[in-house]
């Protein structure tokens, strides 16, 4: 059996315990903050334990929405819609959040698309041969979900499309 070309390889969980409280200084710091382009802060309560959730996720503009994937458990807090403040650029923005319902094929284009667009697989929490173009089903079955975030007055998306 061959392994496959495209995986997940997401950061060590002991490394972003340690790497994550700095990151969320930064994305909140109005000076810093503008410097980090490609990542954002979300923050958002538990759905269960009601609990202030702060994670740092690389930002992704596909089709003219602000997208972030992840295959980590707290993206079920995104069931329906939520409220969510999101921090990009150092400047806070409120809005919702909601767990994308897509297929395989929808998440690969997806991810396909944002690697078009620049996106390092590392970024995507990718791990393929260098200089490897991946087809969509290969994407696609990597398992990553989506979420969508938006703002009822575009500003998020506006912010996203300029940098």
């Amino acid at each position: 059996m061959q392994a496959a070309t495209v995986r997940l390889s997401p950061p060590p969980p002991s490394l972003m315990r340690v790497v994550n409280p700095l990151v969320r200084a930064v994305l909140t710091s109005r000076l810093l903050g503008r410097r980090a382009r490609p990542i954002m802060l979300i923050e958002f309560e538990g759905r269960r334990s009601k609990r202030q959730i702060r994670v740092p996720v690389a930002v992704h503009v596909i089709d003219g929405d602000v997208i972030a994937f992840t295959g980590r458990p707290w993206r079920h807090n995104f069931t329906g819609q939520i409220a969510v403040a999101v921090w990009y650029l150092g400047v806070a923005y409120h809005g919702t959040g909601s767990l994308l319902t897509a297929t395989p094929q929808q998440v690969g284009q997806a991810l396909r698309t944002a690697l078009d667009n620049g996106a390092s697989p590392s970024i995507l929490g990718l791990k393929m041969p260098r200089s490897y173009q991946p087809t969509i089903a290969e994407l696609g079955a990597v398992g990553l979900s989506m979420i969508r975030f938006s703002t009822p007055d575009g500003a998020l998306a506006q912010a996203t499309a300029r940098a």
